[in-house]
């Protein structure tokens, strides 16, 4: 079983892209801006403020330190573009203070904006993936493309130097909060144990908690324990006595009633039908929580669906 605390490492050139098969993201955020172009299915992504249907074709754009959740009823796939604002800062410096206000672009409203950031998103891939001769410089430039025409297609504005300050110190907080929740999340876990671990109140942790996440702290981990469980059910033989021990819950009927409530059937249920269904056993691994393609079949499944579309490259 895979951590999905998701930590992204960049290469020299402050950016990362990847393809990922994904059913469910817990509410997260980066350091970085996150663009995402989705491949093929349908994902549901979803922040404090809104919730927002994507759709193939559809592009999100996400700013640092945002918190947000991405939900899907089956396999989405979605190819990922993360990118420092240090890449961008030597020469447009306004970039760190710059916050998109729109976070989606769809080819039904802007269909040659949107046209051509897929275009462009396809190009830092390509390169990327075939190592083609300096593919830094190549990615680098379309990369800047890339955000010039973000920037000419969505709504964004400057935030000051002490709003800044806020976003990056609140981001820091939560991605403290989300690490201690994913060590922990198996044991008996308060809010007034992080409340003293942040040194904070616990009535205004819990307010902080609320408004960052759009959901109350236990929630949250009712939502964390049950995509584990999920996951077990799916991909392993265990008993559901010792999935509901290893995912946090205190008792079977504690278990029972969260899951029920998160996805309308009981695990056992959502065992049985998931073994009774055609699923091919290969298959399976498509319905962990997300599933990171290696380079190889990265390229691979670009080129398939490039093939299968009207883009024009």
């Amino acid at each position: 079983m895979q951590s999905e605390y998701e930590i992204i490492s960049h290469n020299n050139a402050n950016f990362h892209i990847f393809v990922v098969n994904l059913l469910y993201r817990t509410p997260h955020l980066h350091k970085d801006y996150e663009i995402g172009l989705i491949l093929d299915g349908e994902v549901s992504l979803i922040n404090p403020e809104l919730c927002l249907k994507l759709r193939k074709g559809d592009i999100f754009v996400m700013n640092p330190f945002f918190s947000h959740e991405l939900k899907a009823e089956n396999p989405t796939l979605i190819l990922s573009l993360q990118v420092s604002q240090a890449l961008f800062a030597p020469y447009y410096p306004q970039i760190e203070q710059t916050e998109f206000d729109d976070t989606l672009l769809t080819c039904a409203k802007e269909p040659e904006r949107c046209g051509e950031a897929i275009r462009l998103l396809f190009d830092i891939a390509f390169t990327y993936y075939r190592q083609e001769p300096y593919h830094t410089l190549k990615c680098a430039s379309f990369i800047n493309r890339l955000f010039t025409c973000l920037l000419s297609s969505l709504s964004h504005h400057l935030v000051s130097d002490k709003e800044q300050q806020s976003i990056q110190a609140k981001g820091r907080r939560i991605r403290r909060i989300l690490q201690y929740i994913e060590e922990h999340y198996t044991e008996k876990i308060l809010l007034a144990d992080i409340a003293r671990q942040e040194d904070l109140d616990l009535y205004y942790l819990s307010h902080f908690f609320k408004d960052s996440f759009g959901t109350t702290f236990q929630e949250y981990i009712m939502k964390l324990r049950c995509e584990k469980a999920r996951q077990f059910l799916l991909l392993t033989d265990y008993s559901l006595l010792d999935i509901s021990l290893s995912c946090g819950f205190s008792d079977a009927k504690y278990f029972n009633k969260g899951f029920l409530a998160q996805y309308g059937y009981t695990p056992r249920e959502y065992r049985s039908n998931f073994q009774h269904s055609r699923l091919e056993q290969q298959q399976k691994s498509m319905l962990t929580t997300q599933e990171f393609l290696s380079d190889a079949a990265s390229l691979v499944t670009l080129e398939k669906y490039l093939a299968q579309t009207s883009v024009n490259r």
